[in-house]
């Protein structure tokens, strides 16, 4: 070997050496990029306690992160059932997801990944023992990777990621930003979660009573900052004593329930449906004048008075008053004269002949 040679083997091994160091720096940093995007990650999720853009976070904090094509996430919905459900999905056709009961608590499935919770390959559960039939449940879903969320000691939802947008498969890392995603998650929900039974009626899954009155103050001093208008009206069902007595309580339950869904179903996403007690319901609907208000109640109390109800042989027929006010700084200077003058307005809707909106100017 001439020194030609020598000083061409020399440059050969420096080369590679420093590509060798070259690709251990770029993998570190790598390594350091992901850590800080799941401490923000951690941190965002931490501090939202509205359960669905909580999950929505969750899912595209993976998408963004992965850059996957499909993603689902399966959680206990009710906190009175021990079913998981699809909660959301992304990336995949509406038509072709089944929104019923995917998993019992108590499947083979669950109990697994309640012991082994880190990122598992689909294909790889398929070759365990006991799980086949509980995948089945999921395999339209075209799950590559099923993701446990774990929170102190207790599974209380699922990921399934779907496959990698460019086709390539999982690495080492990317499976462990999934773990501890996971686990921000896991207890995130968990917290979110006591905070809906801290503040959501049980029944009727609208907010409850102390909650709306702190809501409403909050809305009266954005309104007095911003000087946009805020509205707020105190409904109640009709002869609602009289239906009890004749067809049970747990008739009366129905109503109550369909009444909320179908309240919840007609508010805007900043609006604000509360259960204010007994067969009461409030609504504080921000950025609203009194006509807009108006007119809400309005459709509410049509759509309430030609909704069938359920439960008997016959469908059964129920009907609102509607009480409105306009928040006014001058005059109500505390919560309560607004939502006296509500009442009122509601006190005027019954003596009118109820089934009607009323409103106080």
């Amino acid at each position: 070997m001439d020194n030609h040679d020598i000083e061409a083997y020399f440059k050969e091994m420096l080369s590679a050496e420093k590509s060798a160091d070259y690709s251990i720096i770029t993998s570190l940093e790598k390594k350091v990029y992901d850590m800080k995007n799941l401490i923000e990650i951690g941190i965002s999720l931490s501090s939202n306690l509205e359960f669905s853009s909580l999950v929505d976070a969750v899912l595209y904090s993976c998408i963004g992160q992965l850059f996957i094509d499909k993603i689902t996430i399966l959680l206990q919905v009710d906190i009175d059932t021990d079913c998981y459900y699809i909660h959301s999905h992304k990336g995949y056709d509406p038509a072709s997801i089944s929104e019923e009961v995917i998993l019992k608590e108590n499947s083979a499935l669950t109990a697994f990944l309640q012991e082994h919770p880190e990122p598992h390959d689909y294909e790889a559960l398929k070759a365990v023992a006991g799980l086949r039939d509980d995948l089945k449940a999921i395999d339209h879903l075209s799950p590559i990777l099923v993701v446990p969320m774990k929170s102190k000691n207790y599974l209380n939802g699922i990921i399934l990621v779907g496959n990698k947008m460019l086709g390539t498969p999982f690495t080492t890392d990317e499976k462990e930003f999934l773990r501890q995603l996971s686990r921000f998650s896991a207890t995130a929900v968990e917290n979110s979660r006591l905070y809906l039974m801290a503040t959501q009626d049980r029944m009727t899954r609208l907010y409850v009573h102390h909650f709306f009155q702190d809501k409403l103050v909050e809305e009266m001093k954005r309104s007095d900052r911003s000087g946009e208008p805020l509205s707020l009206f105190i409904t109640d069902i009709d002869h609602f004593k009289k239906f009890n007595d004749v067809y049970g309580h747990q008739q009366g339950d129905i109503v109550l329930k369909e009444v909320a869904r179908l309240m919840k179903d007609s508010m805007r996403a900043t609006d604000c449906a509360a259960r204010y007690g007994g067969e009461e319901f409030a609504v504080i609907l921000p950025g609203a004048s009194l006509d807009m208000a108006s007119d809400v109640a309005n459709r509410l109390r049509k759509e309430i008075e030609k909704y069938e109800f359920s439960g008997q042989t016959e469908p059964l027929h129920v009907a609102i008053s509607v009480g409105v006010a306009q928040y006014d700084p001058k005059r109500d200077l505390h919560k309560e004269d607004l939502i006296e003058r509500a009442d009122k307005a509601l006190y005027k809707a019954k003596e009118s002949g109820r089934n009607r909106v009323a409103v106080f100017k």
